[in-house]
């Protein structure tokens, strides 16, 4: 599964004609919409899910499984993010195991449900491109799928020490200091961070491209310079900086941390922050609940 990111950009070009494009530190109204993304790539990324160390027969089977069922992914892929906000409330499913009882013939999975589209609850139903590609792999290999939500922050440290835990799935970028702790899988899903916005604010709007955007980011301060994002996610390294990732990160930003990026776009919304970094396809499902 290479470039899939094509499939989002239908999506990102319907968003970004909405708004004029105007000299950067303006302000502007009119705009009926809450929140809008500046669309433009500040990273390159991939996702894969997540094993021990130890246990190189899980990650080669995994690994078959995302080979012979490309097909299959590659359309839950698509289901969700080309999905209407009304279609996204539709999907999930409320008969997954939420706590293991028989380890032995469970996938048991490590995951942070805060982060649609890939993992999301749905009323009393879990959803998600990691969810479903977690059951497919679960019914490939003949085990029922459990499924256990923690934080973020928890994820790879509880695949890596905890024997309970067969597989972490949360939209996991591959990064060198995590490859320390586990081993990844092939890669499904290629992405970027990006900035969320209100809708009126022009601060970004004549920054069309990633130098701009680093620039812009640099030279920001006080209540303009205040940002946030899911705890623990690459939006957080992105601003604190990260070598293994190559981000240099921006002492001038002052960052809060959210338990979801919903939570985060609130707070914004609140006037706790002037903008969040997240990730681009979140951020495209942010947009489709928030501007309903």
């Amino acid at each position: 599964m290479k470039k899939i990111l094509a499939a989002l950009l239908t999506v990102a070009t319907v968003i970004t004609c909405a708004f004029a494009f105007t000299a950067c530190d303006k302000k502007g109204g009119g705009a009926t919409e809450k929140i809008k993304m500046v669309d433009v790539d500040l990273s390159s990324e991939q996702y894969a899910f997540i094993v021990k160390k130890k246990n190189t027969e899980l990650l080669n089977t995994v690994n078959g499984i995302l080979d012979a069922k490309a097909t299959e992914i590659q359309a839950i892929m698509d289901k969700y993010l080309n999905a209407t906000e009304d279609q996204l409330a539709t999907f999930g499913s409320n008969s997954i195991k939420t706590s293991s009882t028989d380890s032995a013939n469970e996938l048991v999975v490590a995951t942070n449900i805060d982060f649609a589209p890939f993992e999301y609850y749905n009323g009393n139903k879990i959803a998600g491109i990691d969810i479903e590609i977690a059951q497919l792999i679960a019914n490939e290999m003949g085990k029922t799928l459990v499924v256990e939500h923690m934080d973020f922050d928890a994820v790879v440290t509880s695949v890596q020490t905890k024997d309970i835990y067969d597989i972490g799935m949360a939209a996991l970028t591959i990064s060198e200091d995590r490859k320390q702790m586990v081993n990844f899988t092939k890669p499904y899903f290629d992405t970027t961070q990006v900035v969320v916005v209100k809708a009126d604010d022009t601060t970004f709007d004549a920054c069309t491209d990633k130098d701009a955007m680093l620039q812009k980011l640099a030279s920001l301060s006080g209540a303009a310079a205040k940002c946030g994002g899911q705890a623990g996610t690459t939006g957080q390294q992105f601003v604190k900086g990260n070598e293994a990732l190559e981000f240099a990160g921006f002492a001038n930003l002052d960052f809060s941390g959210y338990d979801s990026p919903a939570l985060a776009v609130q707070s914004m919304l609140d006037g706790n922050i002037s903008f969040i970094i997240v990730d681009k396809a979140v951020a495209q499902t942010l947009l489709k609940n928030v501007n309903k």
